[in-house]
């Protein structure tokens, strides 16, 4: 999948003034300069998720809170628009949660339960989000709630993270943040159900249906090589990578998948080294020796797994362990 980002000059100043470097930060991720053209960036999937760990890697978090306010926002983002055309918070959040995967990898799991509402933002292929996307992911959220009620009080009640966050960006949440292996904010549901003065019903029935086609779009042309990865991601680390498993998984036969995923333009080849090297990527940031993550993606040794992600990755397990050095 691809995604365009349109960063006109407006949004180009803005990064210039906080100190962000747009032609460092795809250097730095190993990002062809012919992705960006005529203002629009085109990324694919990894590409995207190699550019928020560039601008984890080199953008002092405080940044965070400018970025990613709604009110500093110098671009036209789909599903934050269609989250301020609702009428209440919680309308809002379902809103984003439907339409994020528009603008990026991203998915945010929405729970309304009883009194209370949470989210947990990660990537679509479960992957956690670095430090920087993740805060970015989450002042966002509060930012739309809070602009749209004109409610600034507004704060999650509670918030974990398996990141340190600076006290400044907790000061903005309103709201200390547990360290833990996952992360979720919960908000009340009274707090959500304030109405917005941004709601705008003409603005919603002219961009909805825009909004709902380009979903299923996304949907179709990405569904069955979601679901063949989706399997993979359950089946690699158990010791199985073959075709004929993952067909059995999905109720196809192995010409049916292969012919599936050839008129989505790949092949079980590449959506199986694509999911290793997600989770190559994921293990290289533990403590798991090269040899380990060799048994756990399949792979005979750790030099085969070597040549592979220089590959994959255009450089080496050394060179991508110190780029992504804690």
């Amino acid at each position: 999948m691809e995604y365009s980002i349109n960063l006109n000059d407006t949004a180009l100043d803005m990064f210039k003034k906080m100190g962000v470097n747009m032609e460092q930060i795809l250097k730095s991720a190993g990002i062809p300069h012919r992705a960006f053209n005529n203002g629009k960036l085109t990324l694919s999937d990894q590409q995207y998720m190699d550019m928020n760990q560039a601008f984890d890697d080199q953008i002092p978090i405080e940044s965070v809170l400018q970025m990613s306010n709604v009110a500093n926002f110098a671009m036209f983002m789909p599903p934050f628009f269609a989250g301020l055309c609702a009428d209440n918070g919680l309308e809002c959040l379902r809103r984003v949660t439907k339409y994020k995967k528009l603008v990026g990898p991203y998915e945010i799991a929405l729970n309304e339960n009883g009194d209370e509402v949470s989210l947990i933002c990660r990537y679509r292929q479960g992957e956690a989000l670095p430090r920087f996307s993740l805060i970015s992911e989450q002042v966002t959220l509060i930012s739309l709630i809070r602009t749209g009620s004109g409610k600034e009080q507004i704060c999650p009640i509670r918030m974990t993270a398996p990141y340190d966050y600076p006290e400044s960006i907790e000061s903005y949440f309103g709201t200390a943040v547990e360290k833990s292996a996952n992360n979720e904010m919960v908000f009340k549901t009274a707090d959500l159900l304030t109405p917005f003065i941004t709601e705008n019903n003409n603005m919603w029935d002219y961009l909805e249906p825009e909004l709902n086609k380009r979903v299923e779009e996304l949907e179709t042309d990405n569904s069955f090589a979601a679901s063949v990865r989706k399997v993979l991601f359950e089946t690699i680390p158990g010791g199985s990578s073959d075709v004929q498993k993952v067909a059995r998984e999905l109720g196809v036969s192995v010409r049916t998948l292969q012919r599936k995923l050839k008129d989505e333009d790949t092949s079980f080849a590449q959506q199986l080294n694509h999911t290793r090297e997600l989770l190559v990527r994921n293990y290289l940031k533990t403590n798991m020796s090269l040899d380990e993550i060799a048994f756990l993606v399949n792979y005979s040794d750790a030099k085969s797994l070597s040549r592979a992600f220089k590959i994959w990755s255009g450089m080496s397990v050394t060179e991508y362990k110190h780029q992504h050095a804690v």
